[in-house]
């Protein structure tokens, strides 16, 4: 299996690579994301997946994550971009659009009209950090159990 094949076709199945994918890369100026990416290891220096369908199901979380941590490209395209450049998944316009505006009907988010573009900021900087915080406790504590399982395997 190659970087950023993806296997299998059910939403379970899918793997896309986290990073290191075929696509020309632009230097992040050292985000807070890239920074964490990288902790989990060097994405040039392996096969480090990501479950598409664990992408699409934290996606408003990670779309909070994405625009607390940039000073620009709070765009949608922007944002489907830097998806694409981090977890090598292509989401729709039809996938990523919706939540954000769902995110702005909740609070989380304020968009901003621009002359050809909305751009999206951190309207409730509290609750947005209380939802990723639930988020990353629900993934860490599944995290840690599957890797406690890994013994008895």
């Amino acid at each position: 299996m190659t970087v950023g094949e993806t296997v299998g076709t059910g939403t379970d199945e899918r793997s896309s690579s986290l990073v290191g994918n075929d696509h020309e890369t632009p230097d992040s100026g050292g985000s807070a994301l890239t920074d964490v990416l990288s902790s989990v290891g060097d994405p040039r220096d392996g096969d480090v997946t990501v479950d598409e369908g664990l992408v699409t199901e934290s996606l408003d979380e990670i779309l909070i994550a994405m625009i607390a941590s940039s000073a620009e490209e709070t765009h949608g395209t922007g944002l489907m971009d830097e998806l694409d450049r981090l977890f090598d998944i292509q989401l729709s316009p039809g996938t990523v659009y919706p939540r954000l505006h769902e995110l702005e009907s909740e609070d989380l988010l304020e968009m901003h009209e621009l002359v050809q573009t909305k751009q999206y900021s951190i309207d409730d900087p509290s609750s947005a950090r209380d939802r990723v915080e639930r988020a990353v406790q629900q993934h860490l504590a599944i995290g840690l159990f599957l890797q406690a399982s890994l013994d008895a395997l």
